[in-house]
């Protein structure tokens, strides 16, 4: 950040002209300090086999590749763009680590923790570069300001943020940079279309294709821009040519994905998840135009709202810039259209490749808000990083539910946890009623607090989430939860610091030794129990020197793990030691 204030300064620009860049780059620091850097078992290994087979075997036959990074040999149809722009980093890394073998080391094998890591802090560095690009591109639009906070929303605002942080052993991070490219190289090529600018812009749509092959429709925008001018202008001849030429720039790019295909598959044009899926994967007849937008289970404008607010921009930019809008419009419909007949829930992953082009209209729809001031587009960013990062909470898998209402309670409920942590460090009974008026539920208001512990009880959401619970069932009759683990925790919130009573009604899964719960109160035991497979109150006294004003931590412990299939033949393929009704607790004088 010191270096890039230097370097802004010798161009000659002010402190105030400084602050967007700098202020970026600031904001990205956390994803450079807490970035996963392991590849999961999935498409990172997929991409990652590429790189690994080229860089050691010098061959295509990836079998070997997927033993040693630890899955089973298969089908690769996966675009090899991001391990090319991968290779300057990792092939660093690997000269690097070549020489360390001069030191004693042994010869590596790609698999290395060192390896893995470059691969994910590649992706973050084009991510960066993408949206330092963007940024600067948007003034084209707005101001600084309007260009700054239009980047950040559409960078913690949509699938950007997840890719770059959570998952960038995936294509996705390179691929935004490249649509960054395509974005850019249109606008050149709109204000003078030369051959240079065409062959840039036929480039970079060859470059976005080989990171993602859907993303090819991008080659629709330059394509358009030559189209309008081939229909408007006296020179056809020149522009027909130049549409020739941005065809051959596109395909030159494109050759390593064609050569790949033809070395793998025998042919150099691909479906490439067809091959896996068959014809079904494509559903021609039965898009999902709907669902693919506004689907819980991984609708665009459901899981991203700032991206309908960017569309919505599309409209008010319309009447200052109406060719660009007329021009990426049929982009983003094919888009929209391709992701809807697939066969499965992704759709959000698959527009990554269309958020630059959705920049410009968030940039026009948030430029009435810069008069607000910073602390209000502060606001609404961090509201907008709230809501996606409820969204990969309740979303564990692509296909979970996450609908709009239940985002907007995990994200209060959030906001309220990180509340309370920050009152409670001054004043923990004052942290617990705040806690308590936010819930409706007070603990230990009055004398006697009773919590149905199969209900949606605040009291297992916050201040913290209850630990090794189930979801709610019933067992004899009785609504309950499971406990899913060797132990469970659950986390009180309590303005009161005397002495306790507090009754757990359980019930243990029938086992051949009996079973036997300890429970603790703030890592202070407090009780001993056998355990009856049926209903009961296992009552304890928890001492006034145990009990905290604040944040209070029930553990209970099992001495045995039976898993339930085994037990009753049936039902899920966990532990589930005992199941838990109510929690009672009682103030005693």
């Amino acid at each position: 950040m010191a270096a890039l204030w230097s370097v802004l300064g010798e161009r000659d620009l002010r402190p105030r002209a400084r602050l967007p860049w700098v202020a970026l780059a600031a904001l990205l620091v956390p994803v450079y300090v807490n970035h996963a850097r392991r590849l999961d078992l999935g498409d990172s290994i997929h991409y990652y086999t590429y790189l690994r087979s080229l860089l050691f075997d010098h061959d295509l036959d990836l079998a070997n590749d997927y033993t040693l990074l630890g899955w089973y040999p298969q089908t690769n149809v996966l675009p090899i763009g991001a391990p090319l722009l991968w290779s300057p980093l990792v092939v660093l890394v690997h000269v690097g680590r070549e020489a360390a073998r001069l030191f004693g080391l042994g010869p590596p094998t790609g698999t290395e923790p060192i390896y893995q890591a470059a691969v994910c802090q590649a992706t973050l560095l084009y991510g960066t570069a993408g949206l330092f690009l963007l940024m600067h591109t948007l003034r084209r639009w707005v101001g600084p300001a309007g260009a700054f906070w239009a980047t950040v929303l559409a960078w913690v605002g949509s699938p950007v943020r997840f890719y770059l942080s959570v998952l960038p052993g995936l294509a996705h991070g390179v691929e935004f940079f490249a649509a960054v490219l395509v974005l850019r190289a249109y606008l050149s090529l709109r204000e003078r279309p030369d051959l240079g600018r065409v062959l840039r812009a036929g480039a970079a749509c060859g470059l976005v294709f080989l990171t993602r092959s859907q993303d090819g429709l991008l080659l629709g925008l330059p394509g358009i821009e030559l189209a309008w001018r081939w229909l408007n202008g006296p020179d056809r001849r020149r522009n027909a040519l130049l549409s020739v030429a941005l065809v051959a720039a596109f395909v030159v790019v494109a050759l390593p994905q064609l050569a790949v295909w033809q070395a793998m598959f025998g042919t150099p044009l691909l479906v490439p998840h067809e091959r896996l899926h068959g014809a079904d994967f494509l559903r021609l007849d039965q898009p999902q135009l709907l669902g693919t937008l506004i689907s819980p289970r991984g609708g665009l404008f459901t899981s991203h709202p700032v991206m309908l607010l960017a569309v919505a921009g599309l409209l008010v930019l319309a009447f200052r810039d109406p060719r660009y809008v007329l021009a990426c419009l049929p982009v983003l419909l094919a888009g929209w259209y391709v992701n809807a007949i697939v066969f499965d829930w992704y759709q959000v992953r698959r527009f990554t490749g269309v958020v630059p082009l959705l920049a410009p209209g968030l940039a026009a729809a948030l430029a009435p808000l810069m008069r607000a001031g910073v602390v209000v587009c502060a606001l609404l960013a961090f509201l907008v990083l709230r809501y996606d990062l409820a969204v990969d909470s309740l979303r564990a898998t692509p296909g979970d539910p996450a609908p709009v209402r239940a985002v907007i309670s995990q994200t209060a409920d959030r906001l309220a946890a990180g509340a309370y942590g920050l009152v409670s460090r001054a004043s923990p009974r004052a942290a617990s009623r705040l806690l308590g008026a936010y819930t409706g539920q007070a603990l230990l208001e009055g004398d006697v607090t009773t919590v149905d512990l199969a209900a949606d009880a605040p009291l297992l959401r916050l201040p913290e989430p209850a630990r090794h619970l189930s979801a709610p069932a019933v067992e004899d009759g009785v609504a309950s939860r499971w406990v899913n683990d060797r132990e469970a925790r659950l986390f009180l919130s309590l303005s009161w610091e005397g002495a306790l009573i507090v009754t757990l009604r359980a019930r243990a899964l029938e086992t051949e030794e009996p079973q036997v719960m300890e429970v603790s109160w703030n890592d202070a035991p407090v009780g001993r129990f056998p355990m009856r497979p049926e209903w009961a109150d296992y009552r304890f006294h928890v001492p006034a020197s145990a009990v905290a004003p604040g944040t209070n931590v029930l553990v209970m412990r099992f001495a045995r793990g039976p898993i339930y299939h085994r037990v009753r033949g049936e039902g899920p393929r966990e532990v589930r030691p005992a199941a838990l009704s109510t929690l009672t607790l009682h103030r005693e004088y």
